[in-house]
């Protein structure tokens, strides 16, 4: 066993060159390998993480649309036949002759008699438009009501409404007639959306910022 002399200078300087030099052998490697070894590991192993978890909800979010696909097809065709069907409730305009026709058909199959059949002023609206017509008509009490129910029951979405009726008197026949004036209102479909109110009217800051630039 060799004894080492801790007082001789000479293996002072020996034990302090050897302290100096794991110091500096230990700094050297926090500051050049460390820095480029763990942190660099950590950001990548936290890349990857991250990229994993991105990829895994994009595969859940595939699997998902993949398996509802069935579901949405189906929901969509409800959808398209529910739109066939008020589309034929609200039919265009080439249409409305037929309309005419069938109130026609309902006045003579109820036996009532035209007074008067007046078109009003069609009222628009952003998607429809209203197509109002003043209607007088003239008959028995139960036939001016079948003829009315007629007219609500049509396929078509037509309404009725400021009912008058008047019971006729006098009748040298001895059959009491009663007169109907009512407005019925039928609709149809505008091709084009009619902008909302409002829609164009002028923005007098926008024409002012408008007339700046110009």
């Amino acid at each position: 066993m060799v004894n080492v002399d801790l007082k001789n200078p000479a293996v002072q300087k020996i034990l302090l060159a050897s302290l100096v030099v794991a110091s500096l052998l230990g700094v050297f490697f926090f500051t050049h390998f460390l820095p480029f070894g763990y942190p660099a590991q950590r950001d990548r192993i936290v890349a990857l993480k991250a990229d994993y978890e991105k990829k895994s909800t994009d595969l859940a979010r595939a699997r998902a649309t993949v398996a509802d696909l069935p579901r949405f097809e189906a929901e969509y065709e409800q959808l398209h036949q529910r739109w066939e069907l008020a589309a034929e409730l609200l039919p265009a305009d080439r249409q409305s002759a037929a309309l005419l026709r069938k109130i026609t058909l309902a006045a003579q199959q109820t036996g009532v008699q035209f007074v008067s059949f007046r078109p009003a002023a069609p009222k628009g609206e952003q998607y429809y438009t209203e197509l109002p017509l003043q209607i007088s008509v003239n008959g028995g009490y139960h036939q001016v009501g079948s003829f009315l129910a007629e007219l609500a029951n049509l396929r078509r979405i037509v309404t009725v409404a400021n009912v008058k009726l008047k019971q006729n008197v006098g009748n040298t026949t001895g059959y009491q007639t009663t007169s109907a004036e009512f407005t019925a209102s039928a609709y149809s479909l505008n091709t084009t959306p009619v902008p909302a109110p409002g829609a164009d009217a002028k923005n007098p800051k926008k024409e002012a910022a408008n007339a700046r630039k110009s």
